[in-house]
């Protein structure tokens, strides 16, 4: 639906058609301005297409129809989908003996595919985590460059579902800091193994991240919100129980692959008949 990037971040010209883009670096980058002649390109392509889109979140659903390129396409919501079996409640003493982590302090947990991506907020994360009293330990899992320092555990880039979900079930509080995401991945994963997240109120991820049900959605680039929504978790058992026992019913209705595959074939069922 742009011309260019794949998040537009603050941008609003995909609205209108593109040009003068911000965001030339970007993923993909470009050499050159020719994002209004893509924009154009797109629409004229779209035009001439029988498409059905299918999107896994309320905010791209939102934008896709306000998009003057695909507003006049049919729009479904199917949510990716995660092994709900792989990623399952369990014993978190039991995974940090696995992870070799400590079992008598509280662990906070990210990932991303690359720590260093700025979109998934790890910067901000940090931040807030300097401002916890006392201190948990960062566990961080994910190519590129960790932070260095006491209080930081790395576990680099784990490719192991049933490791991730020794991950997952080893922390107190799963951060989810992006600023712009169609869902996460992370986020799915997180709460189907009953660890409950801190996200910000922004993008797909609000999907997952739901307030007081399945998480805390702190507001919008707030790292001191941020921080208080791990205080508050980190600080109550009883809250982060209940959190977690939400987020794994949240998955299983919403975010398991059974979920997704039986929506899809009732959309391919659908596309037959018509």
């Amino acid at each position: 639906m742009t011309g260019h990037t794949s998040y537009s971040f603050d941008c609003e010209r995909w609205r209108h058609g593109c040009g003068e883009c911000p965001y030339l670096s970007v993923y993909p980058p470009l050499d050159r301005d020719t994002t209004a002649a893509l924009w154009r390109l797109k629409r004229a392509v779209y035009r001439r297409s029988r498409l059905t889109l299918v999107v896994p979140s309320r905010w791209l659903e939102h934008l896709t129809r306000e998009s003057p390129l695909l507003r006049e396409l049919p729009v479904h919501r199917i949510p990716h989908g995660i092994d709900t079996t792989v990623f399952a409640p369990g014993s978190q003493a039991e995974a940090r003996r696995k992870l070799k982590l400590p079992l008598d302090c509280r662990i906070v947990f990210f990932s991303a595919w690359d720590l260093n991506e700025p979109r998934k907020g790890l910067a901000l994360l940090l931040d807030a985590w300097r401002r916890l009293d006392p201190q948990p330990l960062m566990l961080l899992a994910g190519g590129g460059q960790a932070p260095d320092g006491d209080g930081v555990k790395a576990l680099g880039p784990v490719r192991d579902d049933r490791l991730l979900a020794d991950a997952y079930r080893a922390a107190d509080v799963y951060a989810v800091p992006t600023t712009a995401d169609v869902l996460t991945k992370t986020a799915p994963e997180a709460i189907a193994t009953g660890t409950p997240c801190v996200a910000f109120d922004r993008g797909g991820v609000t999907d997952v991240v739901r307030h007081y049900e399945s998480g805390y959605q702190a507001r919008f680039g707030d790292v001191h919100d941020l921080r208080n929504g791990l205080a508050l978790l980190l600080g109550d058992d009883g809250l982060r129980s209940r959190l977690g026992r939400g987020g794994r019913e949240l998955a299983e209705r919403e975010f398991s692959t059974e979920v997704q595959v039986d929506r899809y074939l009732t959309l391919y069922e659908d596309a037959l008949a018509s």
